[in-house]
């Protein structure tokens, strides 16, 4: 009869520890999970200050790079991002008030897409970031190379990335593009025997 009594309060008393113990448990893991997100958060904003902070260097020190990088990104964003066969016919109306009248003319990016890629294709593209390499800047023009970087997709296919390299120049004093040269596709390569 004891060893009953004894067991009816003892099965209880364990579930009470139990939930005593997982429940300590659970807070000293919200508690280590609160502390890891504080310091991801920390570190953001560390991040993010220093990036700003370079922000602002460049654009003190070299305001017409900076404008140019505005400008280019703006212009790649409006060329690059596109899912239907009138968004790319139309991209060049929308591109043309940044650049200068010779880039319409010459640019491969201005040129009508005759054979309607879009429509034959359905892919869908999407403007992702872009990479500018100064190789001179002054009060008159800032020249370099670009790489644009594109996502791309086909019904629900693996989004894929293509990289495309451009000469660029800029002009400050007319806050345009006067060149926008697309030399071709960038493709990383490695050799498997270091890898």
């Amino acid at each position: 009869m004891k060893k009953i009594t004894l067991l009816k309060w003892s099965i209880p008393l364990l579930l009470v520890l139990t939930w005593f113990m997982l429940s300590m448990f659970n807070h000293l893991i919200d508690k280590q999970v609160t502390q890891a997100n504080q310091q991801v958060t920390k570190s953001k904003q560390l991040y993010d200050k220093s990036t700003q902070q370079l922000n602002t260097t460049i654009d003190g020190k070299q305001p017409n790079v900076s404008a140019a990088t505005k400008k280019l990104n703006n212009l790649f964003a409006l060329d690059w991002t596109i899912s239907t066969q009138k968004e790319f016919d139309g991209k060049a109306k929308s591109m043309t008030p940044l650049v200068t009248q010779e880039v319409v003319d010459h640019s491969l990016d201005f040129k009508p897409d005759t054979d309607r890629m879009m429509t034959q294709t359905g892919v869908i593209m999407v403007f992702d970031h872009m990479s500018f390499m100064p190789t001179s800047a002054s009060d008159t023009k800032v020249s370099g190379k670009v790489v644009v970087f594109v996502k791309s997709h086909y019904e629900g296919k693996p989004e894929a990335t293509t990289r495309f390299v451009y000469n660029i120049s800029y002009s400050p004093e007319s806050d345009k593009i006067t060149q926008l040269d697309r030399i071709g596709t960038f493709q990383l390569q490695s050799d498997s025997t270091v890898l």
